[in-house]
């Protein structure tokens, strides 16, 4: 009797499909054991311990059933969502693509494939596979916004941002194409501060109707005050490196009392030292907003921090039904988030000038130094000599992520290298090296006078291998308008010196910010020639930019930018601030 037939296991997919997955898990597990080789079984186990979070078991069996049904295409479909969900990245590829060559009409196995692509920097065959869900479905917004997030990745930041327009208009109440469309507009170039603000709060203006709000509770005064923060981005992350020496210095405080909300699926080194620091944990994956809020609402928060703003997995519709007395935006974004539940933004004197408090709709809160902090990894190798010396001619880099390679950017990079003729450029990051970005930069260059040969272009490696290539580059550069973060903070590190001329956006001023606060704003510039003038001046001494280079490190240790335990005292004294109900809003 084909298995397809068997009684039993009809039982069991029927109440599988009533949701009762216990009584179809028992079912399946009684055929199976009469018959170890039944597939149906061993395929709708494998989706059974799929949807109770046990993914190892799910793909374990997933596996078994692929191998006795090689041809059940739906078989190795679920078997690559769960290897993708799991990281095993390149056997989830495999299945993927092998759904799509039989079916090249399965619209999920697009999606999902392109996603995986993105993921892994194959950015170009990403923005292909988003098109063939496109096609087959030309109004679903959320093809458009996955195909916008492609485009973003490999710096076509135009495309991207009219693809996010058209699903705006299909999804207008869906607040992750809002959000898409809000964070990809910090890449804009030309984009101003004033434009930024009218975008946020136009989002905002839009979400107020849907936001019921939380009961208003009395703002504490009294510590330990219970500190909250939300991300999903708790790992090897900006963020997750960022807070874990915060949390560290917070941890035995007798003021303050923190409590992570993890929204990240698969832990990481960062996500068990973020855990291992914080006084309390939550694991919040996979919660409604519904069952979010009522988790923050019942923690008996003071303070909540969020730390993603408009990036990717954000719960801004959660915070804005103001789930804790005070709430503050920090560190995950750049700028306003445009909510008034948002109470605070922390940010510094170099990110958010005097003057411009009216271009953010929540109450500037500047610490004294340095936004974020920064601790240097341990295994950060040494500076090595400066390869201007040895090669005899310049190396400039760019350790920044495809999408700030806008056309304004490389126009700059190129006059610099038109001026000098035997300078070259290392370019690397996530899918530097995929061929659509390769083809978008280096025909650019070329337009702009520069042959390809100068140009050399990495993908992604293991950190360590990532801060090495430091040492064969003299002078990085900045790109613009999206700035480098917690890579200028890294090549300074390694002796090597960062041009940058930053803008009126939050965005652009992460180097004028860290570089001032590691005590080098000597090569910051404020025009497109000071910057090409400042990068010639740089590399036209080489025993000055040696010495230079030799020296860095120490200045750089000894600066506000490295020092966590005074980062940590602003925080607790900021905490204080707002707890006292200083310009808290009721």
């Amino acid at each position: 009797m084909s298995s397809s037939n068997d009684p039993r296991f009809q039982e069991a997919s029927a109440l599988y499909q009533n949701g009762q997955l216990t009584a179809a898990q028992e079912i399946c597990e009684a055929i199976l054991g009469e018959n170890a080789d039944h597939p149906e079984a061993v395929h709708l186990l494998g989706v059974i311990h799929h949807q109770r979070g046990d993914q190892p078991r799910a793909a374990a069996l997933l596996e078994r059933a692929v191998a006795l049904a090689l041809e059940d295409l739906a078989y190795r479909y679920n078997l690559a969502v769960v290897l993708q969900k799991i990281g095993r990245l390149e056997e989830a590829e495999t299945c993927y693509r092998r759904v799509v060559a039989h079916d090249p009409a399965n619209l999920s196995t697009w999606v999902n494939l392109g996603n995986l692509l993105c993921d892994t920097g194959q950015f170009g065959e990403a923005c292909d596979c988003h098109r063939n869900a496109l096609r087959l479905q030309p109004d679903g917004s959320k093809n458009h916004l996955l195909l916008a997030r492609s485009l973003r990745l490999m710096g076509e930041i135009e495309s991207s941002l009219s693809h996010l327009g058209i699903a705006v208009t299909l999804a207008p109440d869906d607040h992750q194409v809002h959000s898409a469309l809000l964070f990809t507009s910090q890449y804009e170039p030309g984009i101003q501060l004033a434009e930024l603000d009218r975008r946020h709060r136009d989002w905002a203006a839009l979400l107020a109707p849907k936001t019921r709000s939380a009961q208003t509770r009395t703002v504490s005064n009294k510590p330990p005050f219970r500190v909250g923060f939300l991300s999903p981005d708790l790992g090897i992350h900006p963020v997750g490196i960022f807070l874990a020496p915060l949390l560290e210095r917070l941890r035995d405080q007798p003021e303050i009392e923190t409590i992570c909300f993890n929204d990240r699926e698969i832990p990481d080194e960062f996500t068990l030292r973020n855990r291992a620091a914080a006084n309390d944990w939550a694991e919040i994956a996979g919660l409604s907003d519904d069952e979010l809020f009522e988790l923050l609402d019942g923690s008996s928060l003071d303070v909540l921090v969020e730390l993603t703003g408009h990036t990717d997995q954000n719960r801004l519709p959660v915070v804005a039904r103001r789930p804790a007395p005070v709430q503050m935006s920090w560190a995950g974004y750049v700028g306003t988030t445009g909510l008034d539940s948002i109470d605070y933004l922390i940010t510094d004197a170099f990110h958010s000038p005097d003057g411009s408090d009216q271009h953010y709709s929540e109450t500037l809160l500047r610490f004294p130094h340095d936004y974020i902090p920064w601790e240097p990894p341990l295994y950060a190798p040494e500076p090595g000599p400066l390869p201007l010396i040895a090669n005899g001619f310049p190396t400039f880099g760019c350790l920044n992520n495809p999408a700030k390679l806008t056309t304004p950017t490389l126009r700059v990079w190129a006059t610099l290298l038109r001026a000098l003729p035997d300078a070259r450029l290392i370019l690397k990051y996530l899918g530097m090296d995929d061929r659509a970005v390769k083809e978008r930069v280096l025909g650019l260059f070329a337009v702009f006078g520069v042959a390809p040969d100068r140009i050399e272009m990495l993908g992604q490696t293991q950190h360590r291998d990532h801060l090495s290539v430091f040492q064969r580059i003299d002078v990085a550069l900045d790109p613009t308008p999206y700035s480098g973060g917690l890579s200028t903070c890294e090549s300074v590190w390694m002796g090597v010196p960062v041009v940058t001329c930053p803008g009126d956006t939050f965005a652009s001023r992460h180097s004028l910010s860290h570089l001032n606060n590691a005590g080098l704003p000597d090569t910051v510039v404020d025009s497109p020639e000071a910057y090409v003038k400042k990068a010639i001046e740089l590399v036209s001494d080489a025993d000055a930019l040696a010495d230079r280079r030799s020296s860095m490190r120490s200045t750089v240790a000894a600066s506000p930018l490295c020092d966590l335990d005074r980062f940590a005292a602003d925080f607790i004294a900021a905490i204080r601030v707002v707890n006292m109900g200083i310009g808290v809003r009721s």
